[in-house]
């Protein structure tokens, strides 16, 4: 419903358009109406009209100003002009007020409805291209940190170029050609993060929000996606600003800055490092400066890549906690994880061993027997497909190739355990349905059901559902109530004896679970088996 507010010092006037709108315009609702031109500016601002009728000639202050002051207020009303006198001695201050119509008096009831129709068919449009253009700008919002995300992604496992630079600048709307990275890794406690553990995801995202909020706020970047315990930025520099010692500092002091926040707004603990500026084609390399900043030991909060001592740099910083975390994605299945973690592991073995492409196949290696090992279960003719790869890695040649190379035997390997795990599956659930038909009759629970296949409690209810397709209860309950069924018809049996004979205490409760599950009492099913003979 529009609002239109009429303005005219004639009461004939004002009383005819109420009763034209009123009686002919269904959307469109008479707000208000003045006499004066003052008394239209103050009902203007009070009422927010989407339309006002304005005469040019009125007591005090005249509709041309009027219209001025109110625009000044608010641009979007549009104003239709009331004049008995010739337009065109108004019509370049009318045309630079954005004055939509004008009416000549005596007003004309279908000129009156026609232009009204006409506004509210042009303010609805607009407002659709309003509507359209803030659904595009959300859709926007939400996409281009996604994109932020996958460009960032890109350097942190890869080198060279993105393609059209121009395209990413036009959607970040900032020069991307040089600049540095800026890592914000969370401390470990003193036991180290606990795997997938609660504390240790809050953390993280809390990490993100406060990073990317506070960094936003005080520069121009790029925010990459949060990773297994840090957050990764790409913070852009002019070519030919400033040189690189004024570089170094500034980035020094924006860390700072953040870190400062840090300990007014944010409990988690965390330490920011800083790579050297490259151009985009080796931003990489500041990323894996950053990274390393951050993570060396140090009482430091915040560290550029060249003021590490290069006493501090040893090898004895192998990420050991990242082996675990890669061999438990692999025992659960999570080919996803496990690819994530293992490029966290190969980013650290590049980084190290950029010069020596020996070191990193012995790790590699080294990798495989580890996490073989440590799987509970042999992986039979996968064994050929394990000195295949062990091969062609020794013969590789390039880092991007070796790291491709794993990754493959990565996914053959979680496929293997896949494979494996459900071998074991299947054999579980014969045994456990055996076990509950053989001891239905005692006091089973599902703690007790999972004990005899040597399964945890959670993970035997999930695997018991997937594959019977009932949960564990209700399979039991089922099984009960059938055995009970060849009971009733021996008839020498009481209730209260078939009860017990099925490993219920009372009777009442198993006369309603019967009913619940066959629709009839115990009695009335023992009735119908006779009554059929």
């Amino acid at each position: 419903m529009l609002k239109l507010l009429i303005a005219d010092d004639e009461y004939l006037v004002l009383d005819s358009l109420k009763l034209i709108v009123t009686k002919n315009i269904k959307d469109v609702a008479v707000v208000g109406t003045a006499s004066t031109g003052r008394e239209a500016i103050e009902k203007a601002i009070e009422l927010k009209p989407d339309i006002v009728f304005m005469d040019i000639h009125m007591p005090g202050i005249d509709g041309i100003e009027a219209i001025r002051q109110i625009k000044a207020v608010n641009s979007e009303i549009v104003f239709v002009i009331l004049t008995a006198y010739d337009f065109f001695d108004y019509a370049k201050e009318a045309i630079n007020l954005g004055v939509s119509e004008y009416l000549l008096k005596p007003i004309s009831k279908n000129k009156v409805i026609e232009t009204i129709n006409s506004l509210c068919e042009a303010i609805a449009q607009k407002r659709r291209k309003l509507q359209g253009e803030l659904e595009l700008k959300e859709r926007i919002s939400r996409l281009v940190p996604c994109i932020e995300g996958q460009f960032i992604s890109y350097f942190l496992y890869n080198s060279g170029s993105v393609g059209d630079i121009s395209f990413y600048e036009d959607i970040f709307k900032m020069s991307i050609r040089k600049g540095y990275a800026v890592t914000a890794l969370l401390e470990q406690s003193e036991g180290g993060f606990k795997e997938d553990s609660i504390k240790l995801s809050l953390d993280k995202q809390s990490l993100y929000d406060f990073f990317r909020f506070e960094l936003k706020r005080q520069c121009p970047c790029l925010i990459g996606d949060p990773l297994l315990d840090r957050i990764s930025a790409f913070i852009p520099v002019e070519a030919e600003a400033i040189d690189g010692y004024e570089a170094r500092n500034a980035s020094i002091q924006l860390a700072n800055r953040l870190m400062e926040k840090a300990k007014l707004s944010s409990k988690i603990k965390f330490k920011i490092g800083i790579g050297r500026s490259y151009d985009l084609v080796n931003i990489n390399k500041s990323f894996n400066e950053a990274y390393m900043a951050a993570s060396l030991p140090s009482d430091q909060s915040v560290m550029h890549f060249e003021d590490i001592n290069p006493s501090n740099t040893s090898q004895d910083s192998y990420p050991m906690h990242l082996e675990g975390m890669f061999a438990n994605k692999i025992l659960t299945g999570n080919l996803r994880g496990a690819r994530e973690v293992f490029k966290e592991i190969f980013m650290w073995l590049a980084n190290n061993y950029r010069e020596d492409i020996d070191k990193i196949k012995s790790k590699l290696i080294d990798m495989q027997f580890v996490i073989e090992k440590s799987l509970p279960f042999e992986l039979g003719h996968f064994a050929k497909s394990k000195q295949e790869n062990i091969m062609r890695i020794l013969k590789a040649s390039k880092y991007e190739e070796l790291e491709g190379l794993f990754l493959q035997y990565l996914s053959d390997l979680a496929f293997e355990v896949e494979n494996q795990r459900k071998s074991e599956i299947d054999g579980i659930i014969p045994n456990v349905l055996s076990y509950l038909d053989k001891n239905y009759d005692k006091n089973i629970t599902l703690d007790s059901a999972a004990k005899s296949v040597n399964l945890s409690y959670h993970y035997f209810s999930k695997i018991f559902k997937d594959e019977v397709g009932k949960s564990f209860v209700d399979y039991l309950t089922e099984l009960r109530i059938e055995k009970s069924m060849r009971f009733l018809e021996n008839s020498n049996l009481s209730i209260k004896e078939v009860c017990h004979n099925i490993g219920y205490n009372d009777p009442n409760y198993y006369c309603k679970i019967f009913k619940k599950v066959t629709g009839m009492t115990p009695t009335e099913y023992r009735s119908s088996i006779y009554n059929t003979r």
